[in-house]
């Protein structure tokens, strides 16, 4: 039977179509993952860094947040963390020195398969102990984080490429000219789905009044607890036409997303696009209003989106053949023999005896390599499988028109790791009500005094009859300043961190002996007006109580 026969078509089509999706979906080249190893490290180092300041006051027992507290009343039945180790803030800083060390040996691609273990649990554990002021920022980290501990970040750009260019008696230039060939993994697809459904859901949840009207992005601005000093100088000049663009503008690329990054066809232009809207969007977004980590987690997916022929075009050896091949074959030979010569008494040298040696090429340990491959695309297909679970559980959108019942374990795995896939940044609307709390304390002195507001941002002592422009709270702050007036099973951590006021500032004569801590809210002004109107405030907690 030859070829042109009717099976021998379809057997060649489907086969066609196979690998085609397979170098659609599940295919990633190498250079891709080290560039983004070192994004996703850099942005892990700046989670740890913002989460300095307020390292007393979220991972101690001397903070709002005590361990005891959230063990005993948790945010989620489920909640893994290393820091409710610590009481106290030296232990606290030290779990912080060790993340820190974690995330740089990541950031150079040291020992780099261990280290990105060690990485994920280092993340769950600085999120999972401060859970009641997470955000979408944290869990789109976490996700990423997630998903690229299944794929191999240290083949490219990495002290471990170095290392094994090293053992193979070649220097690295050498090495780099024979490319490692491309990665293939179930974790390529979570990635991609997981960065897509993010962009959709939020594209579909936001139709409310704002973005229908366009006044989404001027109401953005005129929430003082997260607006930049950028956007309160942005907010005069925010005509209603501007508003509109933007806020138009970012619907259509949040839109258009999905379909970009998802595409099968012409994917160097469909992800190029996709970059450069992700990069718009988030810078955008950076500008405006302090939304924590988000932006920077969103912008560090997006190297993973580089394909082989964006690869090309930024290699060296494109470069030199356009400048026409100024360095010729010979001194590319003389290259590799100086980088012989000087193989000894490198500094690399020293790295290299800190290198496990290359395992021997025996059946058994291939057979090893292969159960473990196994095994790891068998968990990455099992966490995907969950993902899309949640899809249907915890996305609004879904939840409601189709009914799935997750077991417990499954339930588990979407909350350890914060596979939450709810998606409603600024949806269905972005929000019309500014909000901040402000606690209206009596010294033994009779001076009024507001801790909180001290500690949470730029004014001392605002009162509880106006919102100031520009409140500048971190995201820990305006996460827990929304969510502390609902939530009275942690009004008594709030109340002893206030009452503990003389600890901080060292005068017996700052005793409390009288407060109210209060939610004031006030209505951000209609589009083409910059002055909020209907200020009010509404106590939720007083001591002594009345």
């Amino acid at each position: 039977m030859t070829d042109s026969t009717p099976s021998s078509t379809g057997s060649t089509t489907g086969s066609t179509l196979r690998q085609a999706l397979v170098r659609a979906y599940l295919t990633i080249d190498p250079r891709s993952l080290g560039l983004g190893r070192i994004a996703l490290a850099l942005v892990l180092l700046l989670d740890l860094a913002r989460r300095i300041p307020g390292l007393a006051l979220w991972y101690s027992n001397d903070g709002l947040l005590p361990n005891h507290m959230m063990l005993w009343r948790p945010p989620t039945q489920w909640m893994f963390s290393l820091f409710f180790l610590a009481s106290w803030t030296d232990e606290a800083a030290l779990g912080f020195v060790v993340c820190g060390f974690v995330y740089l040996a990541l950031l150079i691609g040291w020992r780099t398969r261990l280290f990105q273990v060690l990485a994920l649990i280092a993340l769950w554990s600085l999120h999972s102990r401060v859970t009641f002021v997470e955000n979408g920022g944290d869990w789109m980290l976490g996700e990423l984080t997630l998903w690229t501990a299944f794929l191999p970040l240290g083949r490219r750009f990495s002290v471990d490429a170095v290392l094994a260019a090293r053992r193979r008696a070649a220097p690295p230039a050498a090495s780099d000219a024979d490319a490692d060939g491309p990665v293939i993994s179930v974790a390529v697809l979570a990635l991609l789905v997981q960065l897509a459904v993010s962009y959709l859901f939020n594209a579909l949840h936001k139709g409310g009044p704002t973005w229908r009207e366009g006044s989404a992005v001027h109401m953005v601005l005129h929430q003082d607890r997260m607006v930049t000093a950028f956007g309160v100088w942005m907010r005069p000049h925010m005509t209603p036409l501007l508003s509109r663009a933007l806020s138009y503008g970012s619907l259509v690329m949040e839109g258009l997303l999905p379909p970009l990054i998802l595409s099968p066809w012409r994917q160097r232009f469909t992800r190029r696009l996709a970059i450069a809207f992700m990069l718009a969007l988030h810078i955008g977004l950076q500008m405006f209003i302090n939304v924590g980590v988000f932006s920077w987690a969103m912008i560090a997916y997006a190297p993973f989106l580089l394909t082989p022929a964006d690869w090309q075009a930024l290699s060296a050896r494109r470069r030199l053949a356009k400048l026409g091949g100024r360095l010729s074959a010979r001194a590319q030979a003389l290259v590799v023999r100086i980088g012989r010569a000087c193989r000894p008494s490198s500094a690399l040298s020293t790295l290299s005896a800190l290198a496990p040696p290359a395992a021997p090429k025996i059946p058994a340990v291939q057979q090893l390599r292969r159960l473990l491959t196994l095994a790891r695309e068998g968990a990455a297909a099992l966490m995907l499988v969950v993902l899309l679970t949640e899809l249907f559980i915890g996305n609004p959108l879904l939840s409601t028109k189709v009914r799935l019942w997750q077991p417990g374990w499954v339930k588990a795995l979407v909350a350890y790791p914060r596979l939450i896939q709810a998606w409603t940044m600024f949806a269905p609307d972005a929000p019309t009500v500014d909000e901040t709390v402000v606690v209206d304390a009596v010294t033994a002195d009779g001076r009024h005094v507001d801790p909180y507001s001290d500690r949470a941002g730029r004014y001392a002592n605002p009162g509880s009859d106006r919102i100031p422009a520009r409140l500048d709270n971190d995201s820990f702050f305006f996460n827990y300043s929304a969510r502390i007036p609902f939530n009275s099973q942690y009004w008594g951590a709030l109340q002893e961190w206030i009452l503990a006021y003389p600890n901080r500032t060292g005068r017996a004569e700052d005793r409390i002996v009288h407060f109210d801590a209060s939610i004031v809210e006030d209505d951000s002004p209609p589009l083409g007006q910059t002055q909020p109107s209907k200020v009010r405030a509404r106590v939720f907690l007083s001591w002594p109580r009345h």
